[in-house]
């Protein structure tokens, strides 16, 4: 398993699907306070809380993956995740940790002040990826069985699917990495590359950017004269290679090139036959991690690539090792023939095929959060008919809604993992736009009369025609009303207007709401995104409904187009080709 980035988690769906689990969990299984940390790094990072405001800023704060092991020692087995840990001077427990005032309780069993329950998360191999911590249960008790055990089983599936996004992230990072490659060897193709020593100089400049490298040396054979070889620093600076290290080359390179193996020093002990002056030459300078491929076309080797970092940069990722032997195969097409164009076309196809996985990825994510979901739903219908009293009847409701808002979540996860796969192609019917909307208002109508906001529609007497999949625009239009009439106040309107416009459809939603700065405008229809507006995030929602109109607006090849100012409304005017 890699190590995700941080940042890349913080602003990524992973997030939001984590923060969403944790609401649910702590939710369902009783509690006030829940929290979900994952090893990122060497780093302890708290991803998703629940609970006071006041303390997330400090639960939020990482901590060094050393703290685990004193804690996992300090704790009690309560099954097969789930460890407690009794009552403890918060200033003995290492790493971050709040002491939350418990509910007052008289019960034997009550919870007291210092109490800790959390379920260790691991992976296949036993290795902690995170921690899954509950405090503060509402009853003011300790969990009894039932509790426990449907911790446990949340605890389970929140380790499935911190697993699941690890290995979405590793994913992300080779479409990054593989991009970089694709751009490499387009640029490097490039026609306005008059000589090989433009390629090589050019090929340099990329190199180094995409892989943070102090510098790099290709060597390249020539099947009539000397090989060439080009050396330089990161700022450019040309570096001469010691000739026994150019001597050798010639050796090297066709080995690694069999063998389909990179050279990474010093950890490399392989080849056992590399001459001691030529490690030596290679991790000269202190550059200490060293990564070098062979370049090749099918059984012939053309030349050898070797890139450098200095000591205090991270060592070389399995995910860079494989861009970098990609780039080896690629690149050495570029240098020996003009069948690099074809190299590209495969690496497009590459691509699409990792992005292709990326929706399936999210997908199965999805369906893994519906199973569960479905078994909770059904039991909680069963529950509804047995006799309940006033505390478990509340109870009762809050699961219900948890588990709702959870299903609205894994839906759009769905639909939109639908829409973004290039495999689920768009079967146009025509749809009469005006009777979409109609159906849409209908169910919005008494949403917005329970808020007092009064909803106009203006769509003309005759049929509003489009060709598209009835079902992708009836969400498209009901996204963007119900967003117009979710974010509008108490005595506000909402107005949508539908007409034909030369030979296109426009459908126009215009709200006298919040607003959308300019600044949230620019990400606004980006997948989970979330505003920066604090009035806003009052609302409940999941940042998945305008990424989907987006993405279904692009498949019926119109376009969608929002008009705003920060406390004043929104306009979001939809175009789509008349049918």
């Amino acid at each position: 398993m890699g190590e995700p980035d941080r940042t890349t988690w913080s602003d990524s769906s992973a997030r939001a699907v984590l923060q969403l689990m944790v609401e649910s969990v702590a939710e369902l299984i009783g509690f006030e306070v829940a929290a979900l940390s994952v090893v990122l790094g060497d780093e302890l990072v708290t991803l998703a809380y629940t609970g006071p405001e006041e303390h997330r800023e400090y639960m939020e704060q990482p901590d060094p993956v050393s703290v685990i092991e004193p804690v996992l020692a300090r704790a009690t087995p309560w099954g097969r995740r789930l460890r407690y840990i009794e009552p403890t001077p918060v200033e003995e427990l290492e790493g971050h940790w709040i002491h939350f005032d418990p509910v007052p309780s008289d019960a034997e069993d009550a919870w007291g002040q210092g109490e800790e329950l959390f379920a260790e998360l691991s992976d296949d191999d036993g290795t902690v990826v995170g921690i899954l911590s509950v405090d503060r249960p509402a009853s003011g008790r300790r969990p009894g069985a039932r509790e426990l055990s449907l911790l446990e089983r949340y605890a389970a599936q929140a380790e499935r699917a911190v697993l699941t996004l690890f290995e979405r992230e590793a994913l992300l990072e080779q479409v990054a990495q593989a991009e970089s490659a694709r751009h490499l060897i387009r640029s490097a193709s490039r026609p306005t590359l008059d000589s090989l020593d433009d390629v090589l100089r050019h090929t340099h400049d990329q190199l180094v950017a995409s892989f943070d490298a102090r510098g790099s040396w290709v060597h390249v054979f020539q099947p009539d004269g000397p090989p060439i070889s080009v050396a330089r620093t990161r700022t450019g600076q040309r570096v001469e290679i010691d000739p026994d290290v150019l001597a050798f080359t010639s050796e090297l390179a066709p080995r690694l090139w069999d063998r389909q193996r990179p050279l990474v020093l010093p950890d490399d002990t392989e080849p056992e036959s590399l001459p001691a002056t030529v490690r030596a030459h290679l991790l000269r300078r202190d550059d200490s991690r060293v990564l070098g491929v062979a370049l090749g076309v099918g059984d012939e080797c053309v030349g050898l690539m070797v890139l450098s970092r200095d000591p205090d940069q991270p060592g070389w990722s399995s995910v860079e090792v494989a861009s970098v032997q990609q780039i080896g195969h690629d690149l050495g097409a570029v240098l020996m023939t003009a069948r690099a164009l074809e190299r590209e076309r495969n690496l497009v196809v590459e691509l699409q095929r990792m992005d292709d996985y990326r929706s399936q990825v999210i997908a199965m994510l999805s369906h893994e959060l519906r199973t569960p979901l479905t078994v909770i739903s059904g039991n909680l219908e069963l529950l509804g008919d047995t006799d309940l009293d006033e505390e478990a009847t509340r109870y009762h409701q809050a699961m219900g809604r948890g588990t709702e808002r959870m299903r609205q979540v894994v839906d759009d996860l769905l639909l939109l993992a639908r829409v973004s796969n290039p495999s689920h192609p768009l079967v146009r019917l025509p749809v009469d736009l005006r009777a979409v909307t109609r159906e849409v208002v209908s169910l919005v109508e008494s949403t917005a009369r329970t808020k007092g906001v009064s909803l106009t529609v203006r769509l003309g007497p005759d049929p509003l025609t489009v060709c598209g999949d009835a079902v992708e625009l009836d969400r498209l239009v009901g996204n963007l009303v119900s967003n117009a009439v979710k974010y509008t106040g108490a005595g506000g309107s909402v107005v949508i207007a539908a007409q034909h416009q030369d030979d296109d459809v426009v459908l126009a939603v215009t709200d006298t709401g919040l607003g959308i700065s300019e600044e949230d405008q620019r990400g606004l229809f980006q997948a989970f995104f979330r505003t920066t507006n604090p009035q806003a995030l009052r609302e409940p929602g999941t940042g998945l409904g305008l990424a989907t109109v987006a993405t279904i607006v692009e498949r019926h090849q119109g376009r969608v187009d929002v008009a705003s100012r920060l406390g004043e409304g929104s306009t979001f005017t939809l175009t789509l080709p008349a049918g």
